[in-house]
């Protein structure tokens, strides 16, 4: 016990040095000792430094230190899955009052696997900072269903602020609530882009071919390009043959210009496009042409790994 409070102590200590070892001012952050500090907590994974940080937190003085404390606990929390660390971080938060602390705190507490105690979250979800408010609906993931489902659902009804509603949504997907599917589809029609591909991506996760409408819909006539990826993406889960000729308009699109970057990982829009026609229309003429121009003529169009993907697809039989 003594080693690791040692140890722990040693390691808070560094965690506040903006110097390299030897002193020295630098330019990159990677060549700071504080940085190197922190990479280091990352990956400590002994319960035994939990009780050692516990005692720490007792003798500190400063919110400084209380708080590097609590970042080692989170990830020995993510790491080991120790309750223990994260009822310490909660004792923590309960007497922290300044807004800056609150919110590191939060990025330390969207770090654990469960949080036992969703109230000062629900509190902080309320809260008239937008980005002390967002934070906390994203840790709200990390609590129980059943104590935080009324607030999202509020949240979608009431909200105008297109940053929390995008917040909502991936805390939704994070606690995997299928039965608020109504709800997040009335945000379709919104204005922001993020939002309506937030919306087709719960739809296909939690949705079933019903929704195959709504999906059509989007890739067809939605203007935003993350739209359309996770419409192709959906059709490519839950479409038929009668979505082809759809499909293999939107894929010609997408070939018919320059791409820039190197695509989509691990699957691009035109993957998933392809995927679908290589199941769906393989044996339609202009699905054949479209995938031998892909593998000659227009193999310019590919990135590097669409084009091996695409090779090994084409070795496959379709579904």
């Amino acid at each position: 016990m003594s080693e690791w409070i040692a140890y722990v102590r040693n390691l808070l200590r560094r965690m506040t040095v903006e110097t390299n070892e030897q002193g020295e001012e630098v330019q990159s952050s990677a060549d700071k000792v504080s940085w190197k500090a922190m990479r280091e907590a990352e990956t400590l994974n002994d319960p035994a430094i939990i009780d050692a940080a516990a005692e720490l937190l007792n003798e500190a003085a400063d919110e400084e230190t209380k708080l590097h404390i609590c970042f080692i606990l989170s990830h020995l929390a993510h790491i080991t899955g120790d309750p223990r660390a994260v009822r310490l971080m909660l004792s923590v938060l309960a007497n922290t009052t300044s807004n800056r602390s609150v919110s590191r705190l939060l990025w330390s507490f969207a770090r654990v696997p469960e949080i036992p105690d969703a109230v000062p979250f629900l509190k902080l979800s309320h809260s008239p900072n937008g980005a002390m408010r967002r934070e906390a609906i994203r840790v709200l993931g990390r609590c129980r269903q059943d104590e935080v489902y009324e607030r999202m659902i509020q949240l979608l009804q009431q909200s105008k602020d297109d940053y929390d509603i995008i917040y909502t949504l991936w805390t939704l997907r994070d606690l995997s609530l299928a039965k608020a599917l109504p709800q997040v589809l009335s945000h379709l029609s919104s204005s922001a882009g993020e939002v309506r591909s937030l919306v087709i991506r719960y739809a296909a996760d939690f949705g079933d071919a019903s929704y195959v409408p709504c999906f059509v819909h989007a890739l067809e006539h939605d203007r935003s390009a993350d739209v359309k990826w996770n419409a192709m993406e959906a059709l490519d889960k839950w479409g038929g043959a009668a979505e082809t000729a759809l499909v293999w308009r939107r894929c010609k699109a997408i070939t018919a210009r320059p791409r820039k970057g190197g695509g989509q990982f691990p699957m691009s829009e035109l993957m998933h496009g392809l995927s679908f026609l290589w199941r769906f229309g393989k044996d339609k003429p202009e699905v054949q042409k479209l995938l031998t121009d892909l593998r000659t003529t227009k193999s310019d169009k590919l990135f590097e790994h669409e084009t091996a993907w695409l090779e090994a697809l084409m070795k496959e039989s379709p579904n």
